[in-house]
């Protein structure tokens, strides 16, 4: 949350050059109560819809909260399967940042949301910090820009 997933994946999304993006979040809002046991319908729907667009020729961007890595190496099965490259980019900015961020971030300075509270933040960036992706690309957009976070991406696809 507030590391810049979202902000960074829309600026990828074009339907015209088949680019698509997925943002499990979205999967997370056809439960009325989600809970952990429901995570694994999520990130299934989640990649099933990877499954549906890479197999109609549309790169992706896939985005998200991923607490638990499983869910990431099934989307990499996926993108295999069709002989596609991927690249996996953990976002990182520190936890005084992503409190502060949240604090501001769309919803919230609208009212249409609460921010979340500090511990529950810390709780989530230690699970996420301490349960990484082998081999995924480290993203620290608190140094860098959005511009300059694209650019960065961008340099692993040339």
């Amino acid at each position: 949350m507030a590391s810049g997933k979202s902000t960074i994946a829309k600026k990828y999304r074009n339907f015209d050059s088949k680019m698509a993006w997925i943002k499990v979040d979205n999967f997370k809002d056809l439960f009325d109560h989600f809970e952990k046991e429901a995570r694994p319908v999520v990130h299934g729907s989640a990649n099933a819809t990877l499954d549906f667009l890479l197999k109609n020729g549309y790169s992706v961007v896939m985005e998200g909260v991923f607490q638990n890595p499983v869910f990431i190496q099934q989307a990499v099965e996926i993108a295999q399967k069709y002989k596609i490259s991927y690249k996996v980019f953990q976002l990182h900015v520190s936890l005084k940042t992503l409190q502060e961020r949240d604090k501001i971030r769309e919803g919230v300075k609208e009212g249409c949301r609460k921010p979340l509270e500090d511990e529950e933040i810390a709780q989530l960036y230690h699970k996420i910090e301490n349960n990484t992706y082998p081999g995924a690309i480290k993203l620290n957009t608190e140094k860098l820009t959005i511009k300059e976070s694209v650019k960065f991406i961008d340099s692993f696809f040339e």
